[in-house]
């Protein structure tokens, strides 16, 4: 599974923020989960270039699931690497 990610000083406003503006990975990078920072990178831009903009909605996705993981931490629990708040993601991000 990896490394477990434990960050009580996180704030979850912070990683969704990031999420929403840069392709929907700032947050993930903050947050320390690389690998799925770099997919959520690839996939928007794939998706909003292919659909001509219409596919950057994801960004939104992405952010509500960095929102979920960032309070999570705050809470003092841990994460694992490619950890989802939303359990439809697991089809994209696995470990």
């Amino acid at each position: 599974m990896g490394q477990m990610i434990t960050k009580p000083d996180a704030n979850p406003i912070v990683f969704g923020v990031c999420n929403l503006f840069i392709f929907g990975a700032l947050g993930y990078f903050l947050m320390g989960q690389q690998k799925k920072a770099i997919i959520a990178a690839i996939a928007t831009i794939v998706l909003s270039s292919i659909t001509c903009g219409a596919g950057s909605f994801i960004v939104f996705i992405f952010a509500y699931d960095a929102y979920l993981l960032g309070q999570k931490l705050q809470t003092g629990q841990s994460i694992g690497q490619n950890e989802n708040g939303l359990e439809f993601l697991n089809a994209i991000f696995k470990d």
